[in-house]
């Protein structure tokens, strides 16, 4: 199976995972607004079911009045009203009151109750008031009798109450459990989800660690054993046989180009330097009886020729260069890349070195570089000294010419030159930037009151 497949079934299982989880979460949801709505409406029920114990209340505490003050008329017509009021707002009440008990139990005692709050009504507009018209005082009968309705009207209230509060403990409990078992389960699966990932994650990139390290160490046997292609098992089907089997397609081309590109430049080594040196060799001769300038020219020839094969050779062999890296001094680099150029007149030259700082690289090949730039320098200047500066770990080589007419990136590919340069072969800032690149630093260029400004950073 692929590392892609692998993924695509490992992500799908955590999402399912993941979707259960959500799943739960908006089952809990549901749940818990399905129990908020029923407490809800039980402590709304329960409400009202206290306020009719305040009916009750107010009904007993009417009848005391009415019987404290019988003979203050219009003190007892104010109670009466005042109950008939109360009355009136039970009767409002009475249907939702009834409609809102969960039991039927609940709604028959509430009827029953209702049944009660009515006989009291009459009890208090026609028996009561007709004692108090008739200014009967013996009020020990209404009294047993209302008396009696009243603590059985009390008695079915309290058991509403205590039925409600029972089912919304009942309620807060069932919720608990609930949100205990909920968070529970979602532990459980976190923890699961979890330890899944842990170990489907692991197993993948072990697998690909394996797979990884095997294709490191074929690489390293490539180099290693100077062999052309990687031999590892990677297995079959995977990203990563693919990436080897690919490199080594490219491997076996590069490899290919290598070996036609060494037979092609043994081939111009050979085929130039025989004739080059053979040539060389006549013209000393015929120069020691004619010292021509035509005799001049052809040395010239063959010195530009010997001269373009030595750079080919130079810059053919940075292919398979191999770094010697040391640490050495600004100012020894500098020295040494003009002691190549064997500069006759020294007053050509400024050198200020304001920082020597220390440089780790090859100095073999970074002495090649910087003498290329040196030596290009004093050929198109157009006045001198140039000026060879060290300073903020950059080593900068100035000389006074018209700006160039294209980018630095046009001119370190081969055989590139301006247009009207006659000199060179457009060989020696291809030559400094391979070797520049071979050693992670970088070369720049600009054009500053008057001055080329070529400048290797060193970091």
């Amino acid at each position: 199976m692929t590392i892609r497949k692998r993924l695509f079934v490992s992500f799908s299982t955590i999402l399912l995972i993941v979707a259960f989880i959500i799943g739960v979460f908006f089952y809990t949801v549901y749940n818990l607004n399905s129990i908020n709505e029923q407490q809800k409406h039980r402590y709304d029920q329960l409400i009202r079911v206290e306020k009719l114990k305040e009916f009750n209340n107010s009904f007993a505490w009417i009848v005391l009045d009415i019987i404290t003050d019988f003979d203050k008329i219009q003190t007892v017509n104010e109670r009466i009203k005042k109950a008939n009021e109360l009355f009136k707002n039970l009767s409002i009440q009475k249907i939702k009151i009834i409609n809102n008990s969960e039991s039927k139990e609940g709604k028959k005692n509430l009827f029953l109750i209702f049944t009660y709050f009515e006989s009291m009504q009459k009890q208090i507009k026609v028996d009561l008031y007709s004692l108090v018209v008739s200014q009967n005082s013996d009020f020990d009968a209404f009294n047993k009798k209302f008396e009696q309705i009243n603590i059985d009207t009390q008695t079915l209230l309290e058991q509403e109450v205590k039925y409600l509060q029972d089912k919304l403990n009942q309620t807060q409990k069932i919720r608990e459990k609930f949100l205990g078992t909920i968070q529970l389960e979602l532990v459980i699966l976190f923890i699961v989800l979890f330890l899944l990932s842990f170990v489907i994650f692991s197993k993948i990139i072990k697998k690909i660690k394996n797979k990884l390290d095997k294709l490191h160490e074929g690489i390293l046997q490539l180099f290693k054993n100077g062999e052309k292609t990687i031999h590892v098992d990677i297995g079959q089907n995977n990203e990563l046989s693919q990436i080897t089997k690919s490199l080594n397609s490219y491997l076996k081309m590069q490899a290919d180009i290598i070996d036609s590109r060494e037979e092609l430049l043994r081939n111009i080594s050979h085929e130039l330097k025989t004739p080059i040196a053979k040539g060389k060799f006549m013209i000393e001769k015929i120069a020691n009886e004619d010292d021509s300038q035509i005799l001049k020219d052809i040395n010239t020839i063959f010195y530009d020729i010997e001269k373009l094969t030595n750079g080919l050779l130079e810059r053919e062999k940075l292919n398979f260069a191999v770094l010697k890296t040391k640490k050495f001094k600004a100012s020894s680099l500098i020295l040494e890349s003009l002691s190549k150029l064997s500069i006759e007149d020294e007053s050509k030259v400024s050198i200020n070195i304001e920082d020597d700082f220390s440089i780790e690289g090859d100095f073999y090949y970074l002495t090649i570089a910087l003498k290329n730039l040196i030596n290009n320098a004093m050929k198109y200047a157009k006045e001198f000294p140039i000026v060879i500066e060290s300073k903020d770990n950059t080593i900068y080589i100035k000389n006074i010419a018209n700006k160039l007419s294209n980018d630095l990136i046009y001119y370190i590919q081969p055989f590139t030159r301006e247009p009207n340069q006659q000199k060179g072969h457009g060989l020696g800032l291809n030559i400094v930037n391979k070797i520049l690149g071979l050693h992670g630093f970088n070369l720049h260029y600009k054009h500053k009151n008057k001055f080329i400004v070529f400048y290797i950073v060193f970091k």
